[in-house]
Order: C-alpha cells, then structure tokens, then sequence
C-alpha cells in the first residue's frame, strides 16, 4: 500500500502539469518507471493502460471548457495513432541494451527541449505549423516505443502559432485515442510472445492503480488549469525531473 500511495500522489502531481501544459503525465510516469528497472514494453503498456481513464477525463475537461479544435484533431489523432502502432511494434522487437540506450537518450533530449522551452518561456518549433498529419505521426511514434506524446504534439502546434488553450485541448483529445490504440497494440504483441523476458505485468498493478487513482481527480481540473495555471516554473521542474532521471539510468 505504500507504493500505492506514492504512485497516487506521482498521479495527482503528473495530471496537474499535464493539465496546464499538455505534457507531463506521461514523461513523469513512464521516467519514474523506467528509474525503477521495469523494462520498457511494460513501462509503454502500463502507462498507456493509466492514461485511458484519466486520459478520458482530462479530455471531457477540455470539452467541457472548449479547448478543442477538431480540425486539429482529426489529422493528428489519425496520423497519430498510425505512428503509435509502428513504435509499439519497434518497441517489442528492439532488444536489451540497444533499448536501453534509445530510451535514455530519448529522456536526455526531451528533458533539454522542456528545459529550453520553460527557461525561454517559449515552445520549439519541433515540426512546421502546415504539416500537423507529421505532427502526429512523429507524437504517436514517441508514444508507441515508451516515450511521451505532449512534449511532441502539444509543443509542435504551440510552435506552429496556434492559441495555447486549444493546443492543449486538441492533443489532449488526439492523445487519449493514440493511447488506446498504443495499449492494444502492446497487449496483442504481448499475447503473441513478442516480449519477449519482460517480467510479470502484476509488478505495475499497484503502480498504474496509484497513477490512475491519483490522476482521474486532477483530470478534472485540466480544462480549468489550461487557461490559468503557471507554465514556466512547471515546465521547468519537469525537464530537471526528466534530465534528473535520465542521468540515473546512465549512471547506475
């Protein structure tokens, strides 16, 4: 119970950032995870499982408050889940230290872009502002293979010029169907036994329930948090907290 508690309260924190800036329930879950030793497909398939209820809650949130573009949507949802499919497959078939690697050097270099984006107060241009369909491709394929979709998408259409509220709202949305499309594309390679040794899926069960325990009640407020929460300290502590994590993987 209390790795219970503790992944509750890493729930509640992660979907409060993720609800003020589009990003943070998944890079916080899946690094903390990984800094537990847990292997990645596990890691993806278990955070993914966590966003589908709190994923669903911020997303009514956002409806609720109107910070949807459905233009936006559809190219990025669709496209998205596509590029989440092709990660999760990488993902099971990519093996031991090369895995590894990738997944740090994927933590180094998103924790320096949030870093960058919370210091200079501004977000990256990641991908140019007429090509949303490789907005989401490249977001769902970060997805797919353990990674985190809103440093990605919400940033590259912040980049792109459009209004924060509605590029939070919109990958918000476009996110929850990658995700669900992710976890069933991890669940139907694990039941095909292309993961290989990847340890018991029973070793999250008190870690996702905390996530998802803690994140659906601050989902609620993510509508809300869009509009008005503080995004620079925020955006700050979670690229240290990424770069902290990544360096403890190397390390260690």
């Amino acid at each position: 119970m209390g790795e219970f508690g503790a992944f509750l309260l890493v729930g509640f924190l992660a979907q409060l950032v993720d609800g003020a800036l589009g990003m943070g329930f998944g890079v916080i879950s899946s690094a903390i995870l990984l800094g537990q030793g847990l292997p990645p497909p596990l890691v993806s398939a278990s955070v993914n499982a966590a966003k589908l209820p709190t994923g669903a809650t911020s997303a009514a949130s956002h409806l609720w408050h109107g910070n949807v573009d459905w233009a936006v949507v559809r190219k990025v949802a669709g496209y998205g889940a596509a590029g989440g499919i092709a990660g999760a497959l990488l993902l099971t078939s990519l093996k031991g230290p090369v895995l590894a690697w990738l997944i740090n050097l994927y933590l180094t270099g998103i924790g320096l872009m949030i870093l960058w984006r919370g210091l200079r107060g501004i977000a990256p241009v990641v991908i140019s502002g007429n090509r949303l369909r490789l907005i989401g491709a490249s977001g769902g394929a970060i997805e797919g293979i353990g990674g985190s979709w809103g440093p990605i998408v919400t940033s590259g259409l912040l980049g792109s010029g459009l209004a924060p509220r509605y590029a939070v709202g919109s990958s918000n949305i476009s996110e929850f169907a990658v995700s669900a499309v992710v976890f069933l594309t991890l669940f139907a390679a694990f039941h095909l036994g292309h993961w290989g040794e990847t340890g018991d899926w029973r070793e999250v069960l008190y870690p996702v329930a905390g996530l998802v325990c803690g994140g659906v009640p601050a989902a609620f407020a993510g509508g809300w948090l869009a509009a008005r929460a503080p995004k620079r300290p925020l955006t700050v502590a979670v690229g240290l907290l990424v770069l902290g994590i990544a360096a403890y993987r190397m390390l260690g």
